[in-house]
């Protein structure tokens, strides 16, 4: 049987560009092979491969805590506290719990006609520190005269009284160590024959007080918590 030369040539051919096709990557319609990897695969998605779904039972991960940032002043900065004084001192600001009932204690107690400075120390251990004060202040007697508004306008005179204007009372509390004024309490000048009044230290330590005049009588009286003879 005697085939014939063209058609062999032609089968030839054709497997000749068959190979040639599957190394160039190119689809031949109607014989199946490998598609090219040209970034589509054959559902259309991209990417040679297709993506891979979502596993339903996959636990979700947590995002990280992200803690916020105030803008500056708007929050305070934690520092230590001052020391202002020694251990010794500060536990006589409170008086001790068996002592809080006592009572108090006369110090120091005057009566004189003010002239000069009358001056005491002592150590207050538990405070307060109560001064009260009793004055009696000579009044000055002035002559005014005057003239009336109404009718014929005649001279008028009268005598008007008031505590003598040079009366003054003072008391300067100081450290006794440094000197320096811890308080300062003053009447100058008394406005009644009669006055009386009072005024309270609230802080221990080594004290000098002064205690100064003139012109008024005054009683002068300190007192303390008992618990500072302990």
């Amino acid at each position: 049987m005697r085939v014939k030369i063209p058609f062999v040539l032609t089968a030839i051919i054709f497997v000749i560009f068959v190979l040639s096709a599957g190394c160039t990557g190119v689809q031949i319609p109607g014989i199946p092979g490998n598609a090219p990897d040209n970034g589509v695969n054959n559902n259309g998605n991209a990417g040679g491969n297709a993506a891979p779904s979502a596993d339903p039972t996959a636990e979700p991960t947590e995002e990280p805590t992200v803690e916020p940032t105030l803008p500056a002043g708007a929050s305070v900065v934690m520092a230590t506290p001052i020391q202002t004084e020694d251990a010794n001192s500060l536990k006589y600001h409170i008086p001790p719990a068996d002592a809080a009932d006592d009572g108090y204690m006369t110090v120091y107690t005057e009566s004189k006609l003010l002239s000069g400075i009358t001056a005491f120390d002592y150590f207050l251990k538990t405070p307060p520190m109560i001064f009260t004060y009793d004055a009696t202040v000579p009044v000055v007697t002035r002559t005014k005269t005057g003239t009336s508004e109404f009718g014929e306008k005649e001279e008028y005179t009268v005598n008007v009284t008031y505590p003598d204007p040079l009366s003054y009372y003072q008391i300067i509390v100081y450290d006794k160590d440094t000197s320096k004024v811890l308080a300062e309490y003053a009447v100058d000048p008394f406005n009644k024959v009669r006055d009386k009044g009072s005024f309270k230290y609230l802080s221990p330590g080594n004290l000098h007080v002064e205690i100064s005049g003139a012109v008024a009588t005054v009683t002068t009286e300190v007192k303390v918590p008992k618990s500072n003879l302990d």
